[in-house]
């Protein structure tokens, strides 16, 4: 039942019939990624810092960019969010916006000179940093009306793959499955399959990553740098999303077709009256995940030549202990007529589920080079990070046939990624400076199409011999294609519905700083 080019929402058919395991693995590349933080100089520049110094966004980025400052220096950097996205389903397009301001970025560089002579270690400089490395606000809805099929044909197809007769029951109780006349085959929805249906999708994510660092950074003879951090890291991440059909039950006919038996085609039966009604279904998913971590990053530089720099990071894992909370809900109401005002019966079932567990993110492996000019600078880099080797374990001990499982689970869902940054820096005046960047972030899934790049413009002014200010704006476009739910479309005989997704995010950055 997979689906190429297609991503599936984090709505996961409710998690009705899912374990923590199938939760998690999705969690897994969210909680990997890094796709903020940073100071306005940086931000402007494209954030291509691994061969660039001198700015406090080098605690985090490349720890021997450290070694480049002459004195101390402290700043801090806060940012305007907006996330806009346009949902097209089945003809139909609806746009949704979430804007919100913050803290990205603040830290303190300590100089320490070493040695006043040309020869031998120039400095020992230390940096405590406080960054936002990711935010997870974001507001997706998409409707239309879906003539091929019915979510409900999704929980059949996941008893079937899970054998879970527990939701099974729960789902006929609610009269929303029959099982086939002939048993192999498992259940089919009393919803009908063909015919209009009104269907929404609306999921609202809230949450963001933080990471404090401390790092040290030190210059040998203006040539070679070398520095390295160790990161803690938090998140707080929330998902509410919720997946509404609305529309009308098989007739006797149809159902008799696929089981002349069924309760549902006899007359003196109760469930007879759920035959030709209106309907009305919900399924509600909530899921809060809090984790903690620890990482740590080496760096190094190397100026060839006064106008070079070739820069390269090595960043571990983050190891996290994450704690999730999910629940969910499915509710149904029945209705003679589409006009009525209230129903004749309805049903619901939840679920919900507490589950701890490690989560190992990628090593990340970058590469930058620079060059210098004399009223400005150009500078680029790639970084590789292989998503398929995140890594959950249960913190209940070791299960080496669960780890197995989800080991194999992320190798089947995600591959390696190369991010690319290239920016560029002018000195228009003696005091005003120009940026421009731009960013490309390499696809990590293996069956899905998603395209994501940024671009970014800076200004930056010395105030006062000490004093500085940096402004950028960085524009993410990001589009992908998303399923509320996948079916099997061989034995169904339909596709699984598919929203396109334009996703833009905006972020107005400003950094106060100051030299002492």
């Amino acid at each position: 039942m997979r689906i190429k080019n297609i991503l599936l929402t984090s709505l996961l058919l409710s998690g009705i019939g899912f374990s923590a395991h199938s939760q998690s693995v999705g969690n897994g590349l969210i909680f990997s990624q890094e796709t903020n933080g940073g100071t306005a100089r940086f931000k402007g520049l494209g954030n291509a810092k691994t061969a660039l110094g001198g700015d406090i966004s080098s605690i985090t980025g490349n720890p021997a960019g450290l070694g480049f400052f002459g004195q101390s220096d402290i700043s801090i950097t806060f940012n305007y969010d907006n996330a806009a996205n346009k949902g097209s389903y089945f003809g139909n397009s609806i746009s949704k916006n979430k804007g919100r301001f913050g803290v990205d970025h603040a830290g303190v560089v300590f100089h320490f000179p070493k040695n006043e002579g040309y020869h031998g270690w120039q400095n020992f400089n230390i940096g405590i940093g406080y960054e936002n490395t990711n935010r997870f606000s974001n507001h997706v809805r998409y409707e239309g009306v879906n003539p091929n099929n019915t979510i409900v044909s999704a929980y059949a197809d996941d008893i079937a793959v899970f054998g879970d007769q527990t939701l099974a029951n729960n789902l006929y109780d609610i009269r929303l499955i029959e099982q086939f006349a002939d048993t192999d085959k498992g259940y089919f929805p009393i919803t009908n399959e063909v015919g209009n249906k009104d269907q929404i999708s609306d999921i609202l994510t809230t949450g963001n990553s933080f990471k404090t660092s401390l790092a040290f950074g030190g210059n040998y003879n203006n040539v070679f740098y070398i520095g390295g951090n160790i990161g803690f890291s938090s998140f707080i991440h929330e998902n509410s999303a919720q997946f509404s059909e609305y529309g009308w039950t098989k007739d006797a006919a149809t159902i008799t077709r696929d089981n002349p038996n069924s309760s549902f085609v006899d007359p003196d039966h109760e469930d007879y009256d759920f035959l030709e009604a209106n309907y009305e279904m919900l399924d509600d998913y909530y899921q809060r995940s809090e984790g903690t971590g620890i990482d740590f990053k080496i760096g190094a530089m190397y100026k060839p030549t006064v106008d070079w720099n070739i820069g390269a990071t090595i960043t571990s894992p983050t190891w996290y202990t994450i704690d999730q909370y999910t629940e969910s809900y499915i509710g149904v109401d029945y209705y003679d007529s589409e006009d009525a005002g209230e129903a004749f019966n309805f049903g619901e079932t939840e679920f919900t589920d507490d589950f701890t567990y490690r989560l190992i993110t990628p090593w990340k492996f970058g590469l930058g080079v620079s060059k210098f000019f004399s009223r400005g600078l150009i500078s680029a880099d790639a970084e590789y990070v292989n998503y398929g080797s995140i890594k959950i374990r249960d913190t209940r001990g070791p299960n080496s046939s669960e780890d197995a499982l989800w080991d194999q689970d992320f190798k089947d869902t995600y591959q390696g990624a190369v991010n690319l940054r290239v920016g560029g820096e002018y000195l228009i005046t003696n005091t005003i400076s120009g940026r421009a960047g731009i960013n490309y972030f390499g696809n990590p899934y293996k069956n899905a199409d998603n395209k994501q790049y940024s671009g970014s413009l800076g200004l930056g002014t010395k105030l006062t011999n000490t004093l500085y200010m940096d402004l950028a704006v960085v524009h993410l476009i990001n589009d992908y294609k998303v399923s509320p739910y996948v079916i099997d479309e061989a034995f169904w005989n339909s596709p699984s519905p598919v929203a396109d997704i334009k996703h833009q995010r905006t972020n107005v950055v400003l950094t106060l700083g100051a030299k002492f």
